[in-house]
């Protein structure tokens, strides 16, 4: 079955929300991130956009803590948490400076590059 695309637009009348970004990344991991803007996608989800301070990617998650990818224009798509965290923390190992705490970036994606592995099979 072929991932269902959304499309979004900006909107200013969500305020900012720390807990879905709590919930996916933890207590510790969530200052290495900014809040950006919000969305609302065709069928009523409110995402919220977060930026990795270190990596410059973003995570998209809605207030009931599912993930989605943007297409780089205006889709959507939901994706799995492990993908999301993965995707957000694409590069680090490579950024100047290192988030203040690499190892519960490289604990957080074990855990989840280990859960996408185990969603393959």
């Amino acid at each position: 079955m072929l991932p269902v695309m959304h499309s979004a637009e900006i909107t200013r009348d969500i305020r900012p929300s720390w807990e879905p970004l709590l919930e996916l990344v933890g207590k510790e991991l969530v200052p290495s991130f900014m809040w950006m803007y919000a969305l609302r996608l065709d069928d009523g989800t409110d995402l919220h956009a977060y930026k990795s301070i270190a990596t410059r990617n973003y995570v998209y998650l809605a207030a009931d803590g599912r993930a989605f990818r943007s297409d780089g224009r205006t889709g959507y798509e939901e994706i799995s948490a492990a993908a999301a965290v993965v995707e957000a923390f694409d590069g680090w190992e490579d950024t100047v400076p290192e988030p203040k705490h690499p190892e519960s970036v490289r604990a957080l994606l074990e855990r989840h590059r280990s859960a996408m592995s185990q969603e393959d099979h």
